[in-house]
This record gives structure tokens, sequence and C-alpha cells, in this order.
């Protein structure tokens, strides 16, 4: 029973860990050709998390605008997976930033996560005589 909530516990440290450190922001660039161009030729690594009329969500990684639509890579798997999106079906952009806050937060969580699990072990640790 105990090793179960021990992996309980280490599994939602690593939850943790892989979610805390970052936060989406909204670009400060309209979907727009001209605008987004701009934005692009500013930040040349920027990877997008477009939100499309419908609500669906995805990320696209090295994006460029050609004509009036929005393209790059769905991931970095060999072969190319190729992306587009029409500028007209974009409401939202939006990119990744690290957050201090987040980390700190995560790894306090851990610490703590960490100093239960070590109790569980010594409370079930048992003296031999």
């Amino acid at each position: 029973m105990r090793a179960r909530r021990l992996c309980c516990l280490m599994s939602a440290g690593a939850c943790t860990l892989v979610t805390g450190c970052s936060v989406t922001r909204p670009v400060p660039a309209t979907p727009e050709a001209a605008s987004l161009r701009t934005y692009l030729v500013e930040h040349p690594t920027a990877n997008l998390q477009v939100t499309e009329r419908s609500g669906r969500k995805y990320w696209v990684h090295a994006p460029e605008i050609r004509g009036d639509s929005l393209v790059g890579r769905r991931g970095y798997d060999v072969p190319v997976r190729p992306l587009s999106v029409g500028l007209d079906d974009v409401v939202e952009l939006r990119t990744g930033h690290f957050s201090a806050g987040r980390t700190a937060g995560a790894v306090g969580g851990v610490l703590a996560l960490a100093g239960v699990a070590l109790l569980l072990v010594i409370d079930e640790a048992q003296p031999i005589y």
C-alpha cells in the first residue's frame, strides 16, 4: 500500500515538473500578414500556438507567412510534416515563455513531495534486533 502511495507521489512530481516551467502569452501582433510578418522578423525562432475559429489549438514550428497563410511544421519529426493555415481562420496566436514563478513553485512542490516520500520510507523501515 505504501509503495503505491510512493508511486503516486513520484508521478505527481514528474507531472508538476513537466508542466510547471512554461507559460503561453498572446503574441503582440494581429493575425494579419503584415503585422505577423513583422513579428516573425523580430522573433525568428518563435514557435506559435494557433487557435482556429473552430477552437482547435496546435503548435506551428518554424512559422512563415506565405501569401495569406501561416505555414510551418507540426513538430521536429523526420520526415517533416508540413502545416498550413489560412490567416482568416486564426483567432489567436500565443508563444511559449519561461516562467520563473512557476518553476520555483514546481521545484518547491517536488521537494515537498520528496520529503513526504522520505517520511513514508522511514516510517516503513522496521528496526532489526
